[in-house]
């Protein structure tokens, strides 16, 4: 028995082979593209960005409780805060080298700072660095606080410290305080009065000249009076019958 030979068989291998090559060139040309740039595409993954944050691993968590399971999910609560933080203010490091969480702490936490701490890198004591401890409590108002909330609290403490540091760091100008200056030395500076500018402390003065030349002017007007004989110093009157 034979069977017909299928014409169509042939113009749809040509087909598929095209399809095959042409697929086949499109790889290579992506190959080629992407192993060109390669030098360009690292060199750019290695320039810093703004994004990129550094490492929270240096910060050291203290738990001080005996539930192990609490603890565990404390410490991921607050490592989920402190890489948060610590996107939210790159590329500033944070300023934080140790979290404690103790129940005698405030609920809100408290940070200490430590600016000449024995680093132990030296037997002799005098290589010397800051320490900064964040301190938060887990009771607030007889219950206990969750693991999110304590994470919280120690986020703003993060907060706290990055906006201290900034603000020691870039000082605000003293305007108020030269402007103060400037109005301190206008009000010492005396006033001058001078004879042309009439004054209201020389009213009764001038009056009082007044007076006394107009006396003077009396006694100049009046007649003269003879001299007579004097006893023990005493004119005496004249006497009109004489």
């Amino acid at each position: 028995m034979c069977t017909r030979a299928n014409r169509s068989s042939v113009p749809d291998s040509f087909h598929a082979l095209a399809a095959a090559l042409v697929a086949l060139a499109s790889a290579i040309v992506a190959l080629a593209v992407a192993a060109a740039t390669i030098p360009w595409r690292t060199l750019r993954s290695r320039q810093p960005t703004r994004t990129r944050v550094d490492s929270t691993t240096h910060v050291e968590i203290q738990i001080h409780l005996s539930d192990g399971e609490r603890v565990r999910a404390i410490e991921r609560s607050c490592r989920t805060g402190l890489k948060r933080a610590a996107q939210t203010w790159a590329p500033f490091t944070l300023p934080l080298d140790r979290v404690e969480v103790i129940p005698s702490a405030p609920p809100l936490g408290k940070a200490d700072i430590f600016d000449q701490w024995f680093d132990g890198s030296s037997g002799e004591g005098n290589n010397a660095g800051a320490l900064v401890v964040v301190s938060v409590g887990t009771p607030q108002e007889g219950r206990e606080l969750t693991p999110d909330e304590i994470a919280g609290a120690l986020v703003g403490q993060v907060e706290r410290l990055v906006i201290d540091r900034y603000r020691r760091d870039h000082p605000a100008p003293v305007a108020v305080s030269t402007a103060r200056g400037h109005d301190s030395q206008l009000t010492s500076t005396p006033v001058l009065v001078t004879a042309a500018e009439p004054s209201a402390d020389a009213g009764p003065a001038d009056n009082v000249t007044d007076i006394r030349a107009l006396l003077e002017g009396i006694k100049k007007s009046q007649p003269l009076v003879p001299a007579g004989s004097s006893k023990n110093g005493v004119h005496l009157e004249p006497d009109p019958a004489s």
